[in-house]
């Protein structure tokens, strides 16, 4: 489980978190309306992480596509 989905931390907490980060690395980067940006970005891929983690899945349930790779003679 990661800090994104354990229920018992604040997902504001983890966004401010993400937002320091990024600020440490890209801040002299980034304006107003990139940091603006990157808070919407992150707002919508951790509310994106926390569905999906809430969607119940077994171990035996295989992806719904799979890939499985043909030798063609002649190739």
């Amino acid at each position: 489980m990661t800090v994104a989905h354990d229920p018992a931390i604040d997902p504001d907490e983890t966004l401010e978190g993400l937002l320091r980060a990024v600020e440490a690395e890209f801040g002299a980067r980034l304006d107003d309306a990139g940091r603006q940006n990157v808070r919407r970005q992150l707002t919508r891929m951790l509310a994106n992480s926390r569905a999906l983690a809430a969607f119940p899945l077994t171990n035996d349930q295989e992806p719904d596509a799979r890939f499985v790779a043909r030798w063609e003679e002649g190739r």
